[in-house]
């Protein structure tokens, strides 16, 4: 958290862009906290951080970095990535689960991944190999972008909004603000879960309907 807030205050909007665009190749970067830690300090005024300017980078980051991904995924093909992906935390199993889910559910799994860590980032490489027309990736991933990057971010500003409150007003106002803060939390962990869940159900669901062969009918 240290490290983002310094990346953020001492790049601004460009460290803003860039950490969300390596997102999709170095996999340990966290996009929802470093969404969430702009908010909160663009509530705070550090910096002089401007929401539409933070939506703008942060969009266009997430955005760019998915579009890597697909030309990666389109030129160097699936051997590439099996070979290169454990770099990237980009295992066979979780490639083989998202190719299997999105072969079926191709413009669903790229508006709900948006919302799934991991998910998100593998998708686009999928994508890529699959030779999704652009036409139909492009307008998907740049509004799923701009609508994901401006929840966090107003998230984060919430959460800093309501510290602010609390500390101004922790007698009366501490109790309701934890229950508020216990709230969002435990509906964004039942939200990814169960948007996890129902991913990996459908994926296991196409699998098995896969590997389902029809029998031949006995001869008379």
């Amino acid at each position: 958290m240290s490290d983002i807030t310094r990346l953020i205050t001492e790049y601004g909007y460009v460290g803003l862009y860039a950490m969300l665009l390596l997102e999709y190749l170095i996999l340990i970067v966290p996009g929802e906290t470093t969404l969430t830690t702009a908010g909160a300090l663009w509530r705070s005024g550090a910096d002089h951080l401007q929401l539409p300017w933070m939506i703008v980078a942060t969009t266009l980051g997430t955005f760019s970095g998915a579009m890597i991904a697909y030309v990666i995924g389109r030129t160097l093909g699936r051997s590439v990535i099996l070979r290169y992906g454990k770099y990237v935390f980009l295992t066979p199993e979780r490639l083989e689960q998202s190719e299997i889910l999105f072969e079926k559910y191709t413009i669903l799994t790229l508006i709900v991944s948006r919302y799934i860590p991991v998910a998100r980032d593998i998708v686009p490489y999928i994508a890529g190999i699959q030779k999704v027309r652009l036409r139909v990736f492009i307008p998907i991933i740049l509004v799923m972008s701009a609508v994901w990057t401006t929840t966090f971010l107003a998230a984060g500003g919430a959460l800093a909004a309501l510290v602010g409150i609390v500390i101004r007003n922790w007698r009366t106002d501490l109790i309701p603000a934890i229950a508020i803060a216990a709230i969002l939390i435990v509906a964004y962990v039942y939200f990814h879960r169960k948007m996890s869940h129902s991913m990996k159900n459908l994926s296991r669901q196409k699998k098995e309907d896969k590997d389902v062969q029809p029998t031949d009918k006995p001869g008379m």
